[in-house]
């Protein structure tokens, strides 16, 4: 597995929720799978977070449902016992 597109349950930094969102596989650790969250936000973002997103030219190819981004801010880890990457 390398830098591919998955769509996996990600919990939100502020509560115990979360969603299933696309994101972009980097790698695995011993106990987690290591990715960057993907958006479909970006022009409401300050300068700052839209230098650090990357867009995703052929998004309808990668089988989203608009134009997105990948958001390199930070990486984000997944336990591997608790994820599955579809």
């Amino acid at each position: 597995m390398t830098q591919q597109l998955y769509w996996a349950y990600v919990g939100f930094t502020d509560i115990a929720e979360g969603k299933t969102r696309p994101v972009l596989y980097i790698r695995q650790t011993d106990t987690d799978y290591v990715v960057f969250r993907l958006s479909s936000q970006y022009e409401n973002k300050s300068a700052f977070i839209k230098s650090k997103y990357v867009e995703i030219k052929n998004w309808q190819q990668a089988g989203l449902k608009k134009p997105s981004w990948i958001d390199t801010v930070q990486t984000y880890q997944l336990p591997i016992q608790k994820t599955q990457l579809t």
